[in-house]
């Protein structure tokens, strides 16, 4: 596999197809594509990784693309995050708020409280705990706000949990 090939395959699967529709070779193909990265960083992986989640888990593949993206520099990654977490998918902003707990940077306190307030119930959890870790008053003031909002009890739990109330 050349990085070409590698980026390439990425490209084609923006996101990947749901997991319950994606064949064993897909899934293998892109576990062999995030391992080929880590192995062989390049930057430009990082935008292409964290717009490539779909639906479900890819069967364990999705909770090790972290290991990838890790490698790279908070200026490559927090980017490449912020606009993940804007992306039309559902399923690329959910373990784009996953990766995004790794990397409390003030440009990601935004898209995460967009996803906060407008995500499904999952993005909502994933992007409290991302959040959590900003600390800052903005950030405390729209959770405390979103307590009061009509959002599900599991998510009002994790914000208490969060906020220590």
């Amino acid at each position: 596999m050349t990085i070409d090939d590698a980026l390439q395959f990425l490209r084609d699967h923006q996101p990947m197809p749901p997991t319950e529709s994606a064949s064993d070779d897909l899934v293998r193909r892109f576990d062999e594509v995030r391992k080929f990265f880590i192995a062989n960083p390049d930057e430009r992986c990082v935008d292409l990784l964290l717009n490539s989640f779909g639906k479900g888990d890819a069967h364990g593949v999705y909770q090790l693309v972290e290991d990838a993206i890790l490698a790279f520099p908070d200026e490559v990654v927090v980017p490449a995050l912020a606009g993940s977490l804007r992306n039309p998918a559902g399923s690329v902003r959910y373990w784009s708020a996953q990766i995004a707990a790794n990397y409390p940077s003030q440009e990601l306190a935004e898209p995460l409280i967009d996803l906060l307030k407008h995500g499904n119930l999952d993005e909502r959890v994933a992007a409290v705990t991302a959040l959590e870790l900003l600390g800052t008053q903005q950030v405390r003031a729209e959770m405390e706000k979103a307590l009061s909002a009509n959002i599900e009890d599991e998510v009002k739990k994790v914000i208490r949990q969060a906020l220590d109330v």
